[in-house]
């Protein structure tokens, strides 16, 4: 009885874990966007609710379409890679500002900004605000009821700080606010290639373990079936 309960929970998690959320695919923003609630998984975390915010005033907001998104990642710490491409030249300031909700047993968060260039007074910006196991409270993040964090990375002329992170208590889920800005200041430029938000979450046995469980617990009660059989043959 214990063998065939163990069976069908070992089936149910395969499944699961075979046919669950679909797998995220590289793609713009905006069709991350179109994802809806449904949304998309990498590794063990579910990424939903995509949406563009208006941002700040000084930047011109970026088509989301213009905004490449590639997976990646592991399992237990998978990442969205935003691919912002934009060069601000004097007097110009480009931005992309965006939320989504990311699901799963979350410890953590990080924002790294990816070959940023600026002369001058120019400058690049990234902000990743995180509210665990709650929302804040409109369009912008503000108002969340738990303790959020507000990660800041940057590169100027004669400094930078291109990661940040953050741990968590144990989350399944966190209301995640993503800003990137490229700004040429007034007599400056700066680019920005890419900026990578990443994520940790407790490991989960793998697809494969499972089937691998599966397997062996199969065996093991075909063989006590068999002694059964064995022994009311003989007895």
């Amino acid at each position: 009885m214990k063998t065939s309960v163990l069976l069908g929970w070992l089936a149910v998690l395969s499944c699961t874990a075979l046919f669950g959320t679909p797998l995220c695919s590289p793609g713009n923003l905006d069709a991350y966007i179109k994802l809806g609630a449904a949304g998309c998984e990498v590794g063990r975390v579910d990424f939903t609710d995509f949406t563009v915010l208006p941002g700040q005033a000084i930047g011109t907001a970026t088509d989301p379409a213009q905004v490449q998104v590639t997976p990646g990642g592991t399992a237990s710490n998978p990442l969205l890679l935003f691919g912002f491409n934009r060069t601000a030249s004097a007097g110009s300031a480009f931005e992309s500002f965006f939320r989504f909700t990311a699901a799963g047993s979350l410890l953590g968060a990080s924002i790294n900004l990816t070959s940023p260039t600026v002369t001058g007074d120019g400058a690049v910006t990234g902000i990743l605000d995180v509210c665990p196991n709650e929302s804040f409270a409109g369009e912008a993040p503000f108002g969340c009821p738990t303790s959020p964090a507000s990660l800041i990375v940057f590169a100027l002329d004669q400094s930078s700080l291109l990661s940040n992170s953050a741990g968590f208590p144990a989350s399944s889920a966190f209301d995640v606010f993503v800003d990137l800005t490229v700004d040429g200041g007034s007599s400056g430029s700066a680019t920005l290639d890419s900026a990578a938000v990443g994520f940790s979450s407790v490991p989960e046995p793998s697809s494969g373990l499972l089937a691998a469980l599966g397997v062996s617990a199969l065996a093991v009660y075909r063989t006590r079936r068999r002694k059964v059989f064995d022994s009311r043959l003989h007895g």
